[in-house]
């Protein structure tokens, strides 16, 4: 079984063209994270929660994932 990353990265408002590509990277990386994790055995909650990290983490989107290291 091959794993599938879905990742939704915000939307709540327009994104001007020079950002929509660093918020497209910040998915991939997102995704790609979540995908390592699976494919290194991890469980579904674990990829979920790396790929949460990754976007959280990055500054073009705007929340916090330090919560979730607690």
């Amino acid at each position: 079984m091959n794993p599938i990353v879905v990742v939704h990265g915000g939307g709540a408002g327009p994104i001007s063209k020079d950002r929509k590509e660093r918020v497209h990277q910040g998915m991939v990386r997102a995704a790609t994270v979540g995908y390592g994790i699976l494919r290194e055995g991890g469980s579904a909650v674990d990829a979920v929660e790396g790929a949460v990290v990754a976007l959280e983490d990055d500054p073009e989107f705007n929340a916090d994932s330090s919560l979730l290291r607690e």
